[in-house]
């Protein structure tokens, strides 16, 4: 049997004898779980409060050490590789897991709420029963340290508590004898606490000894006056002077037994319809009781999920529950006072309005003592921030406090160490469950199609559903037509319902400062699923570092979300209450040069991005960005793939809604690299290119709009029509007298000849030779670096040609290696890749598969960790193993491929499944 003292000294019985637990640390882990009553502590937690701020460098494993030291003493019995059942590791930490009954200071909370309710000898009984288990200050050898001083406070208050209410009994037994020194005994240890000195003056007035007590209230404001310079609490002086007055009805109040403590139920009433959350449900479970922050947007459903935990949870708080709606966020301007709430709270536990004192903090105080031996749920609704819930939070770990706000209430996160769940929309079956409980699986499954139409509108938030489960009478069909057909929240207006979604949302709107305020509407303007800190800066026309300032103002009232770091999203409801708000409050003009900002910040940044890729292109077709708009740089070229990757749909979101021809020929020439040679978003290319080709007057772009078209096309594998565009680049640039241009499309044309993944044969290689050997004559010409680096591919196809004649395979390798070393020298590492595969190719042809294989890898090196482009090396590399008879190579290097391709958006699915048997 084990048993826990922290009562006094902190020590360890099993099966009566004292375990000998060596060395203080050791022990203060063993106190600091105890403390923690059966919850996990973080391991960094318990370095931190052995160590403070500087902790050694092999902390955690020393920490691992005190754990097998203190689990070897705690379950000496237990098997060398058994589990522990004490001393568990749990939630990146440890708890202590206790039998029922072992700690002495959960002994002594037992006792006192047993003493609940009872007659005064019942109650006196039990409450020497739970004194008898103090023997001395509470973690007395730690009593010192920073993370005991909470609880030892909290026992410490306990113990004061229960000798006050053995006073009360011994005089409600008319016990005065015994009950004069134990009041007595109270007002020397705290002079301070004003109820010793009242229960002494009424011990001294039953016995009477009138004369005695007043000079006790009389040397009581003495000491208050000196040390304090107050007056007395007002129920003392009235006590003073119901004894100067001999009022015996106030003496036989207070010495007749009163009534049992109010057990307030305050909880609204449930929604029926409740629906999902059966995951959050089982959170709130498993934190509780703790200190719960439930925080989301307007109309989430965050009082209807406390409401309906709280109803489940009652039963495991017998002592009742308490409810307040504190006004945060609401129709009225004014938030609920904190010392109106807990004047309302202490009378709902019973506390005579002549003993609530007047300040908040002698309120907060008092809270706590009368919650300080009861098991509690409070539900603190609907708060504005960390100061108005402060005050109304119990001191005793046993109450359970569930706060639901707008906000994140970060102050209460960090200081007080709530537990943060932010409360997210429903899950589209959450949505369906809560419309057939609303409505009926009938009505509800009668149109699928307009159900889901409409669940899809709703985006996910309760309140929405519950305004369109208000229009149940008619066909869900027709409430679906009327959403789409109405402009922004308007299909969301009820008549007759007051707090609309454009009211929920103008709640947290209005308390936004007026430059978060104009972000939000600013931020309604970005068309993309998602926005980073630089892009919202740009919109805003302000720095990043106040951009991010901004962001976050609003992702503490649940405006927008930060769905990962520095990338905030706005629920589609949200972004139509912003935009409306937007067209009401900026002018039209302020809206368009938001959106130019934007423009402008997406178009040089992807200019830089293409420039960090392939820093030898020339020209530079997109000019320096206008003042005022800090591009973005990337110090490689995977951070601007990364970057691309991040706002890839933000990119075409925006130029597909403003559809300014002036930026639509430079968006294809920032764009059109990543969309064809990295990502193979070849689609999205070649429309952006043929809108761009339909507004240009520019010969120039118009060639090289062709351009791009062509090489789309020759990626589709659809080389027909390729050749068609391409002809029509090759005449521009010699129209033009354009080296590069003609190079470009003449490459492209050997390109289509020879093909891309495959060893051409002599009839390709032969067709292709024309065109490749005037392609690399017209870089040449160029006299420029991309010329220089761009005839390193006009040599593949030369290769390919030498390879095909009788002693051409030397020939054929020097060129090969000749392109390698062009890219190499100019540092483009993806064109050093793509040559490093057509030597490969070149080596399985002529079947040494040795050299192959090394070529392949070094091409899948150069690919890094752009999955896309690593597939094709892969696939020769797997061709390789199998044809040298390594089946076990190929099956790993065929696995690797079937993995990429789940994600891959690759133009020539079909030929790979095909090579791979899939």
């Amino acid at each position: 049997m084990i048993e826990m003292r922290v009562l006094g000294p902190v020590e360890v019985l099993l099966d009566g004898e004292p375990i000998a637990v060596r060395g203080n640390q050791p022990l203060a882990v063993l106190a600091i779980l105890a403390a923690a009553r059966g919850r996990p502590v973080a391991s960094d937690r318990l370095i931190d409060q052995l160590w403070g701020a500087a902790p050694p460098a092999g902390a955690a494993a020393v920490l691992q050490s005190h754990v097998s030291r203190l689990r070897r003493a705690l379950e000496p019995r237990r098997p060398p590789r058994g589990a522990a059942q004490l001393l568990v590791r749990e939630a990146a930490g440890y708890a202590l897991r206790l039998p029922a009954g072992s700690l002495d200071a959960s002994r002594f909370e037992q006792a006192l709420r047993a003493a609940d309710g009872l007659p005064p000898a019942g109650a006196l009984e039990r409450l020497r029963d739970a004194l008898q288990l103090w023997r001395g200050r509470p973690y007395e050898q730690f009593a010192d340290d920073e993370w005991a001083a909470t609880e030892t406070a909290r026992l410490t208050e306990l113990h004061t508590t229960a000798r006050e209410r053995a006073v009360d009994a011994l005089l409600r037994l008319e016990r005065t004898d015994e009950a004069v020194p134990a009041a007595r005994a109270l007002t020397g240890d705290d002079p301070l606490r004003g109820e010793p000195w009242r229960l002494l003056a009424l011990a001294l007035w039953a016995a009477s000894r009138s004369g005695e007590a007043l000079a006790v209230l009389g040397e009581h404001r003495r000491i208050v006056a000196a040390e304090l310079g107050l007056d007395p609490d007002p129920a003392l002086a009235a006590l003073e002077q119901a004894i100067r007055e001999q009022r015996a009805d106030v003496l036989e109040a207070a010495l007749r037994p009163g009534p049992s403590p109010v057990r307030p139920a305050q909880l609204p009433r449930p929604q029926p319809s409740f629906a999902g959350r059966s995951d959050e449900l089982r959170r709130l479970d498993r934190h509780t009781p703790a200190l719960i922050v439930v925080s989301g947007t307007g109309g989430v459903g965050k009082t209807t999920l406390a409401v309906r935990w709280a109803h489940h949870a009652a039963a495991r708080y017998p002592d009742g529950q308490l409810y307040v709606d504190l006004r945060g966020f609401g129709p009225e301007d004014a938030a609920a006072d904190p010392g109106d709430v807990l004047a309302a709270f202490l009378g709902a536990l019973g506390v005579p309005d002549q003993r609530i004192p007047p300040s908040v903090p002698e309120r907060t105080a008092l809270l706590r003592s009368v919650l300080a031996a009861r098991r509690m749920l409070l539900v603190l609704d609907n708060a504005r921030d960390a100061d108005q819930v402060r005050p109304l939070l119990p001191g005793n770990p046993d109450c359970a406090v569930v706060v639901t706000s707008r906000s994140h209430l970060i102050d209460l996160i960090v200081t007080d160490g709530a537990y943060p769940m932010r409360l997210d929309a429903f899950r589209p079956a959450e949505s369906v469950a809560y419309l057939r409980r609303r409505l009926g699986d009938e009505v509800v499954d009668a149109d699928p199609k307009a159900r889901d139409a409409i669940v899809e509108r709703c985006g996910g938030l309760p309140l929405a559903l519950a305004l369109v489960c208000a229009r149940g009478a008619f066909p869900l069909a027709e409430i679906d037509a009327e959403l789409a057909y109405a402009e922004g929240l308007d299909g969301f207006a009820v008549p007759g319902v007051k707090h609309d979604l454009r009211a929920v949302f103008s709640w947290s709107y209005r308390r936004l400062v007026p430059l978060a305020a104009r972000m939000f509407r600013l931020v309604a303007l970005h068309p993309g699923p998602d926005l980073s800190v630089a892009a919202a800066a740009a919109l805003a026309g302000t720095e990043p570092a106040v951009a991010r300032m901004l962001l976050r103002r609003l992702t503490d009232a649940h405006l927008v979300a930060e769905d990962r770091p520095g990338r905030f999203v706005l629920h589609d409801l949200v972004r139509a209450y912003a935009k409306e708000t937007a067209g009401r409050v900026d002018p039209a003009q302020e809206r368009d040069a938001a959106v130019t900002r934007l423009l402008d910040f997406y178009l040089h940044s992807s200019r830089n991005a293409a420039q960090t890729q392939y820093p030898y292109r020339r020209p530079v077709m997109v000019g320096p960005p206008p003042p005022g708009i800090s591009a973005l740089h990337f110090p490689d070229a995977p951070a601007a793939i990364a970057w691309l990757d991040d706002e890839y749909e933000n990119i075409l979101s925006l130029v597909n809604l403003v559809s300014r021809p002036a930026y639509l020929s430079a968006f294809t020439w920032t764009l059109a690299s990543y969309q064809q040679d990295i990502r193979f978003h070849l689609a999205d290319s070649m429309a952006l290119a043929t809108d761009a080709l339909q507004v240009t007057d520019d010969l120039w772009w118009a060639g090289y709009l062709r351009s791009v078209l062509g090489r789309g096309l020759l990626r589709m594998n659809r080389h027909a029509e390729a050749r068609a565009e391409l002809e029509k680049a090759i005449a521009i640039g010699r129209e033009m007298d354009d080296p590069g241009r003609v190079a470009h499309g003449l490459l492209s044309v050997a390109v289509s000849i020879v093909t891309v993944h495959d060893v051409p044969t002599r009839a390709q290689a032969e067709a292709a030779y024309p065109y490749a050997v005037e392609a690399r004559d017209n870089y040449l010409r160029m006299g420029s670096e991309q010329g220089a680096v761009e005839v390193a591919d006009a040599l593949h196809p030369i290769a390919w040609y030498h390879a095909h004649q009788p002693d051409g395979h030397g020939e054929a390798r020097r060129l090969f290696e000749e392109s390698i070393a062009i890219n190499e020298r100019w540092r483009n590492a993806y064109g050093a890749a793509g040559s490093w595969m057509q030597l490969a190719r070149f080596h399985q042809h002529t079947g040494d598969l040795t050299a192959a294989v090394a070529a392949f890898r070094q091409a899948i090196d150069l690919y890094g960790e752009v999955a896309d482009l690593r597939i094709e090396p892969l696939i020769g590399l797997y061709g390789c193993h199998r044809a040298a008879g390594d089946l076990d190579e190929a099956a790993r290097t065929r696995d690797e491929v079937v993995r990429l391709l789940e994600t891959a958006r690759y133009p020539d699915l079909a030929r790979l499944s095909e090579m791979l048997n899939l």
